[in-house]
């Protein structure tokens, strides 16, 4: 479409002010009007053009934890630079469990641009327009600017950097206050968000930080930074006006960052930094859940891990781990939580977590896990589109289809909310745009 346009069909725009259209209007990328079709063409100029479209309309999806260069790269390694049909390349990426997404050497420019160029079309098909890749290393940082540069970069990504902390947190903020950039510098298809940092272990493994011992051990698993070093650098983050991320997993870390974030917070707020836990779906308290909540701190959740990793943390830690990852009891709280994938850890498709969060199935199990904390539909829409953009520091701008929002949108062939779940986790989508540029459309529909 160009930059002036019509979009006319049935519209979830996620905005409260007005929760269905018939219409958009779209000018220079961006939503001018949602509402009626006369409304719409009363906006435009006449002869602007019109897209008549079937399905459901909603807001682009967006992927609050991807690894996008990693699955991109994963894609070259299997299957080299060839053209495969997104059911064809998702089959790839599951055609082997998680291993380096380059086995000889570090990859080159030349190969992450590549990879790149494979990856987001799959991406596209699979209803996203923004992702954010939540550790980006200087070479990643590279690959980005130079596929923007080249006009080959489709995909609106928040770009983490990771700073290296083995050294502490005063040789991290060294490097990273030497660049002399903060959260935010970029457009609105790359980049900067928080700094990203690694607080404990993981679930699976055994080396998330829990308040007691893991069984059969006389561990309580893998705690990588000082209290005293995370705590100076999720200061300075705040004082110099970075966003940070910490990936933390177990109820004994989440409380020791939360308390790190409410002493940060006494001194400098950060309840519009878009602090963030990572992950966070081991053993969280309502005490947590309550911190959070009243310091603004966001949650980056993943369906996939919970799906692929339930049934193991029940046979480690007993029946009460059935309550891992309870999306429901944060968002009760009134914490804001988005939704992703850690691809390519985890299933990159987001259909599965749309499904995942509504049924609370898990690989192994013969019953769904605490389905108390399972999403209503609009819950889980809401993952994916308002939650993730807030993870994504772009809740002003992306997620709804608004006036003044971005023109990312995603066609369904079927209503999210109300179809069931399992159709959900089925259904293809029609069509994607990014700032109201096309980048997947297919006749097919179902079947891609």
């Amino acid at each position: 479409m160009s930059s002036g346009s019509l979009l006319i069909g049935d519209i979830v725009t996620l905005d409260p002010a007005r929760p269905r259209a018939q219409a958009l209007a779209i000018a220079g990328g961006r939503v001018l009007l949602a509402g009626t079709e006369a409304e719409a063409r009363e906006v435009m100029p006449a002869g602007a053009p019109v897209q008549h479209v079937p399905g459901t309309v909603i807001p682009g999806l967006i992927d609050s934890h991807l690894h996008l260069q990693w699955a991109g790269l994963k894609l070259l390694r299997i299957a080299g630079e060839t053209t495969l049909a997104p059911a064809q390349a998702l089959a790839v990426l599951d055609s082997e469990p998680f291993s380096p997404p380059w086995l000889d050497a570090e990859p080159t420019r030349e190969q992450r641009l590549a990879g790149l160029r494979m990856i987001q079309p799959l991406m596209h098909a699979l209803g996203v327009t923004a992702i954010v890749d939540p550790a980006v290393v200087p070479a990643e940082m590279d690959a980005y600017t130079a596929s923007r540069r080249r006009g080959e970069l489709t995909m609106s990504v928040t770009a983490m950097p990771h700073p290296d902390m083995d050294a502490g947190a005063g040789s991290a903020i060294a490097a990273l206050d030497a660049v002399g950039v903060r959260t935010g510098l970029g457009d609105d298809r790359l980049r900067l968000g928080g700094v990203k940092v690694y607080f404990d272990g993981v679930g699976k493994g055994g080396t998330a930080l829990r308040r007691e011992p893991w069984p059969g051990t006389d561990s309580r698993g893998w705690q990588r930074l000082p209290d005293g070093e995370f705590h100076k650098i999720a200061a300075w983050c705040a004082r110099v006006g970075w966003s940070l991320g910490v990936h933390v997993v177990g109820g004994g870390g989440l409380d020791i960052v939360l308390d790190s974030f409410g002493r940060v917070d006494a001194e400098t707020s950060i309840r519009d930094l878009g602090f963030t836990l990572i992950h966070a779906y081991l053993e969280p308290s309502p005490e947590n859940m309550a911190t959070a909540a009243r310091l603004g701190v966001l949650v980056a959740a993943q369906p996939s891990i919970h799906y692929c990793n339930g049934t193991g943390l029940v046979q480690a830690l007993g029946p009460g781990a059935v309550a891992s990852n309870p999306m429901r009891d944060w968002l009760d709280a009134g914490v804001t939580v988005g939704g992703g994938s850690d691809g390519q850890y985890f299933p990159i498709d987001p259909r599965l977590g749309l499904w995942q969060s509504r049924v609370r199935i898990v690989e192994g199990a013969a019953e769904p896990h605490a389905p108390e904390q399972a999403l209503s539909a609009e819950q889980a829409l809401a993952l994916y589109t308002t939650g993730a953009a807030a993870v994504a520091l772009a809740a002003d701008r992306r997620g709804r289809l608004a006036p003044g929002f971005l023109a990312d949108w995603t066609v369904l062939p079927l209503d999210p909310l109300t179809a069931a779940p399992e159709a959900v986790r089925e259904m293809w989508p029609l069509q994607t745009a990014v700032g109201g540029r096309i980048v997947h459309s297919t006749q097919e529909g179902l079947n891609p």
